[in-house]
Parts: structure tokens; C-alpha cells; sequence
């Protein structure tokens, strides 16, 4: 078991991020040691200091579950009343040489295998898979999204042109237009952590959706401790950076939509 535990250690300081941690602490001492003092040894400690809870389960727990904690998959009256099922794509890879299955990302996946099982249990309503692909000349996106959910035999539509959230709002109202179903409400599928965003662009074009989280990714970070998570690892660096940004554009969208209400 030591030895176990020792591998364990050893593959992690040589990880990219264990390995600018190990390097920053040991400028920080050299900083420390040199007899000149300045603003750059409060600037490297609150670099260290910012990079290693970034890098351990408990900050990205704390800012994810502040985002994902907000709501609830939806009783089943609420799933029953939904017009329609709204999947918002995450990330795609555009590599030619990778098979269909091979182009989603985790989270991709878990959104599509959600909004497929929502279409399997109400075959009535349509399934609706939202968002582009900017890396790919020819920006596709949902129609991969597509092409996996026909092998399990559901129907879809898929939109491919919008390349962020607000584009994908406008397309479903546009979508819901042609389909004289502007007041309905429909099931919106996405990350949990990226419900509060979507919904609050979502209405503010007079839409009506229904939150569906899925991937929760603040479980990920709750498991029981050990000494591992005391150990930056780039997983949870990628979380806080991606609860990071959420924040970052919720906060953005607010300011634009107050900005375009009152000048």
C-alpha cells in the first residue's frame, strides 16, 4: 500500500499541473530566502495559493454546487406538459479521422443519452438537439448529435448554425414560431452547472422552459477524502475553470441585458 501511495504521489507531482505547482513553491521559497523584499512575494503566494485550490476538490465542489444545487429534475406533470425536448450541445471534436461515437466530449454524451431517453419515454414530442461546432469549417455540431440518437431509434432535429447560448435561444423561438408553439413550454437539457445562465437567457426572449440538469459535476469533487485530494490534479483545475466561466457569463449577460433595457 505505501508503495501504491508513493506511485500515486510521484505520478501527480508529474502531472503539468502537480508539476507548476512543485515549481512555483519552489520559487516562492527562493523569493522567500532572498533578502529583497516586494509586491511579488504577495503576488506569487496568492498565485500559489490560487492555483492549488483551484486544483483540489474544494473550491470547484463550492462553485459548482452554488450553480448545479439550483434545480431539480422535473416531476413528471411538468415533463408531461413540455411541447418539446431542447438538448444544447457541449463540446464536439471536429477531427475527421474520429468515428461518430468518438466525437463527443463526457458531457456531450450525458446530455444526449438524457435527451434520447426523454424521447423514448414521450415518442410524442419532438426532440430538438441545439448548437454548432466552431472548430469545423463546416460548423456541424447537432447533426452528429443527430446521427447518434437515430441509431437508437429517435427522430431529431438538429440546429447547427448557433455557437453560443444566446444563438441557440433565438433558434428555438424561431423554431417554436414555425411550429405556432411560442407560448409552450419545452424541456431544456443541459449541464446542470449550466442551467442559471441558459434559463436566464432563455426567458429573457419570452421563452418558457423547463430546467433538466444533468452531469452533475460537484459530485465529482464529493467523494470521500483522502490523502489524493490534498494533490493538485488538472481534473479539478479544468472544473473551477469551467465553473469559472459560468460565473463570468452569467454575470456579462446581466450586465448587457440591463445595458440594452436602459439606454
Amino acid at each position: 500500500m505505501f508503495l501504491f501511495s508513493l506511485k500515486k504521489c510521484i505520478s501527480h507531482i508529474f502531472y503539468p499541473s502537480g508539476l507548476v505547482f512543485l515549481l512555483l513553491v519552489l520559487i516562492f521559497f527562493y523569493v522567500i530566502l532572498d533578502k529583497r523584499r516586494g509586491r511579488r512575494r504577495v503576488l506569487l503566494f496568492a498565485v500559489i495559493i490560487i492555483y492549488y485550490l483551484s486544483s483540489t476538490p474544494f473550491l470547484p465542489y463550492f462553485l459548482l454546487k452554488h450553480l448545479e444545487a439550483r434545480y431539480k429534475v422535473p416531476s413528471k406533470e411538468k415533463i408531461e406538459s413540455a411541447k418539446a425536448i431542447v438538448v444544447l450541445t457541449a463540446k464536439v471534436f471536429s477531427n475527421p479521422s474520429l468515428s461518430l461515437e468518438e466525437r463527443f466530449s463526457r458531457e456531450s454524451l450525458v446530455r444526449l443519452l438524457k435527451g434520447i431517453e426523454l424521447k423514448k419515454e414521450f415518442p410524442q414530442k419532438p426532440l430538438v438537439i441545439v448548437g454548432g461546432n466552431y472548430l469545423s469549417k463546416d460548423k456541424k455540431g447537432a447533426n452528429y448529435f443527430k446521427e447518434f440518437a437515430e441509431k437508437f431509434g429517435c427522430n431529431a432535429t438538429a440546429i447547427d448554425y448557433p455557437l453560443d447560448t444566446i444563438t441557440s435561444a433565438k433558434a428555438i423561438k424561431y423554431w417554436l414560431q414555425q411550429h405556432n408553439a411560442t407560448n409552450e413550454t419545452f424541456l431544456l437539457v443541459t449541464s446542470a452547472y449550466h442551467l442559471p445562465r441558459s434559463l436566464y437567457i432563455f426567458k429573457h426572449f419570452g421563452l418558457k422552459p423547463i430546467p433538466y440538469p444533468t452531469n452533475f459535476d460537484y459530485k465529482l469533487c464529493d467523494t470521500p477524502f483522502s490523502f489524493f485530494d490534498l494533490l493538485p490534479d488538472p481534473y479539478y483545475l479544468m472544473l473551477t475553470d469551467l465553473a469559472v466561466h459560468e460565473y463570468l457569463g452569467l454575470t456579462f449577460y446581466k450586465i448587457k441585458f440591463f445595458l440594452e433595457k436602459h439606454l
